[in-house]
Parts: structure tokens; sequence; C-alpha cells
């Protein structure tokens, strides 16, 4: 505890022991050796201490208590004004009930009594809400706040989790190119962008500025971007940066977090700062603890990184002898080993070469990726773009056929028949 919240405590502490003090002392002179007068001057001291308590706790309403609370004190400012002036007999009546006996005297000892515990009782619930219960209700209404909005947050990351492909989540297919439904598309979407995950982030944005964060908040907004930058399009590169700010923010406080440090390689990517994805990749796959996915990934983001082609080749070929049954890391392959073919004919200065080795190897492992994904052949033909490596295999009549992209009317004389799906080698 700082030196002023000390020096504030104990000097509260040692003011409130003076009044108890001084009001047993009092008690003891007031009641003149009478038991029955002791009884009546306590009774009314208490009374008149609980009262002022009550007025004290009205006039400090906070927060929430406003719509609540505040009406009664709004009530009781009201009230009290014309309750002194048309019912002052009635008052005085009730606290001649505390006097010891007769007299003007005794009324004005019980009336002095009653003012001055109301106003102690006042100014000692004031005071111990102001500095006190206040400041602990306001910290505990921040802690349910943020709870319910980490609770939520929670909730829509775990159902992403449970929805979304293994290829989404591994960064290989965005939500477009999977067979999600346009409705489950939505209501996903939906979840990501409700009003109660919209709150939470303005919370976590509020605790951001003001230095307030802790692990469970960051963690959890990072997430949320992370995911909304899956269902974006139009605002895409602006979600993508804010997802890299809140995972930046989790990996300070745990740099060492596997599932983290992938995705902000992944943002990085999204950005297409390839070099960077990659640096992080390679080191996270020399750390033992590392899912055995980073492998794919190097392999998917390795093929945009010049020379680095066999390395894509090698990562996506240790994947899938890890997994023999998933077909990603094949298009990877093909991908790698187009590119490469890509690269031998700009060197030859030539448009076609079907002895290549790059070539065949490209179509193989296409043909065995597409006979387990057959969905992903609209994603081929999108890489036949321009710049991208299966536009060098464009006019290639096997790679069409596999493609089923219709014949042209001219073709290299010296290509062979393709084989048939059945008959290609295996690309394990």
């Amino acid at each position: 505890m700082p030196d002023s919240k000390k020096k504030l405590a104990w000097s509260e502490t040692t003011t409130w022991v003076a009044v108890a003090v001084s009001s047993l002392v009092w008690w003891g002179i007031a009641s003149h050796g009478s038991w029955q007068r002791l009884v009546l001057v306590v009774s009314l001291s208490l009374a008149s201490f609980m009262v002022g308590s009550i007025a004290g706790f009205l006039f400090t309403s906070y927060g929430e208590e406003t719509a609540t609370v505040g009406k009664i004190r709004d009530w009781l400012i009201g009230g009290l004004t014309g309750l002194t002036i048309a019912k002052a007999g009635t008052i005085k009546a009730l606290l001649l009930l505390f006097a010891a006996g007769p007299g003007p005297a005794e009324f004005a000892f019980a009336l002095g009594n009653a003012i001055l515990y109301a106003g102690t009782g006042f100014y000692f619930m004031f005071f111990q809400r102001e500095l006190i219960f206040n400041v602990l209700l306001a910290k505990t209404r921040a802690e349910r706040v943020k709870l319910e909005g980490t609770q939520q947050a929670t909730t829509v990351v775990q159902q992403l989790l449970i929805k979304l492909p293994p290829s989404v989540l591994s960064g290989v297919d965005s939500i477009g190119e999977t067979d999600i439904d346009a409705d489950e598309t939505t209501r996903l979407k939906g979840l990501l962008y409700s009003d109660d995950v919209e709150k939470f982030l303005g919370q976590a944005e509020e605790a951001a500025r003001s230095g307030q964060l802790d692990w469970d908040v960051t963690s959890k907004a990072a997430y949320i971007h992370y995911y909304r930058t899956y269902f974006e399009e139009k605002n895409r590169e602006a979600e993508t940066s804010k997802a890299s700010e809140w995972i930046v923010r989790a990996l300070n406080m745990n740099p060492l977090h596997m599932d983290l440090t992938m995705k902000y390689a992944e943002m990085l990517g999204n950005n297409k700062d390839y070099e960077s994805t990659v640096a992080i990749l390679e080191r996270l796959v020399k750390v033992p603890e590392a899912p055995l996915i980073v492998r794919e990934w190097l392999g998917f983001y390795l093929r945009y990184l010049p020379g680095r082609l066999d390395d894509a080749i090698r990562y996506s070929r240790e994947y899938h002898q890890l997994f023999p049954e998933e077909t990603d890391s094949l298009f990877n392959i093909a991908y790698a080993f187009a590119g490469k073919y890509c690269e031998e004919l700009r060197v030859d200065g030539i448009e076609g070469k079907y002895e290549s080795e790059n070539r065949k190897q490209a179509l193989s492992f296409l043909r065995e990726a597409l006979l387990d994904q057959p969905e992903m052949i609209q994603t081929v033909k999108r890489w036949t773009e321009p710049g991208r490596p299966f536009n060098c295999l464009l006019h290639d009549h096997d790679f069409r056929t596999i493609i089923r992209l219709p014949a042209e009317d001219s073709r290299n004389e010296d290509s062979e028949p393709v084989p048939s799906i059945s008959d290609a080698p295996s690309a394990a």
C-alpha cells in the first residue's frame, strides 16, 4: 500500500476510534448514573446515527445506483422540506419519547443529541463510501463486466474452432474456398460481430488505453480480431493490422505462446511479408514442442520466396509423410514444382518443355491432390493468372485436361497423351 493511502487509513481509523471513545464518555455523563436514562440516550444516539448513515448512503449513490437509489434520494430531498415544516410537532413528540423527564431542557438535550449523531452518521457513511466502498464497488463492477465480456468472447472463439474446417484454421483456404454453406458462414460472422463481442472489444480498447490489460482480455481480443480477418473482404487489410496489433500485445505478455506466434506469422503473410513469416515459422519448427502443422505452413509460404522452392517441397513432403491421408501439402508441392518449371523455361528462353522433370512432378502431384479434393480445381484455375506458377502451364494440353479446361486448337507435336488419374505415380 502506498504511504499516502497508509496515512489516510490511519487518520480515518484514529478519527473514528476517537468518536467511539467520546461517545462512551458522553453517554456516561448524560445518564447521570440512571440506567433508564443511559438506555434512552444510547438508543437515540444509535437511531440518529443510522438515520444519518442512510442519508449519507443515498446522497453518495454511484454509477448503476443512480437508476434506483438515486430516485429515492431525489424523493427524500423533496420530501424532507415539506416534512420538517408540516410535521414539526410530530418530530418534537417523537424526540420527547427519548427524554428521561419533563421540561424544555430534556427536549433540547434529545434534539441536540439527535442532530449530533445524525450528522456523525452522515459523514461516517459519506467518507466511507467516497474513500472505500465506492472505489471497491467500481472495481468489482469493472471486473464483473470484463468477466462477462471475456466469457462471451471465449464462447465465440470456441464455436469458431468447432465450425471452421481445418484447412481454414491452418491458413490454407479462405472461407470462400470451403464447402461451408452461406447460412453457416452468415451465422459465424454474426457471432464475431454480435453486440456482446463489440462491447467486449470496446472495453478491451479502453483497457489498452489506460494500461490495464491482462492476459485473458488481450488474448481473447487477439483471437476475435484474428478470426474476423477470415470474413473481411473490403476491410481485410485494416482488420489484419488490428489483429496483428492485438496479437503483438498478447505475445509481449507471453512470448512463448505457440498458437498466437503462428497466427502472427499468418497475419504477416496476409500482408505479403513472406520473409518475416518464414523467419518466424523457421524459428518455431526448431522447437520440439512446436505443432507439426508448422511444416505445412512453411511449405505454403516458402512458395512465395525466390530460391526457396526446394525448401517448400521438403517441408511439404515431411508433413505429408507424417499425415499420409491429408492432401493440402500435395497442392503446395505441385505449386512449388510449377514454380521451378517456370524458372526453368525462363532460363532456357522457351515456352514449353514437355520432358522437364519439374513439369512432370507438378502435374503428378496436382493429379493426386485433385483426386482427393476435386473442388480445388477452381482454386488451381486462379493459379494460372499472370505471375502465378501455373501460368506457364496454361497452354499445356495435359495440364488443361487435368483442370478441365477446353483443349486449345494448337498443341505441341511432341506432347504425349496424358495418363489417367489412376495411372498417376504416387506423390508421397
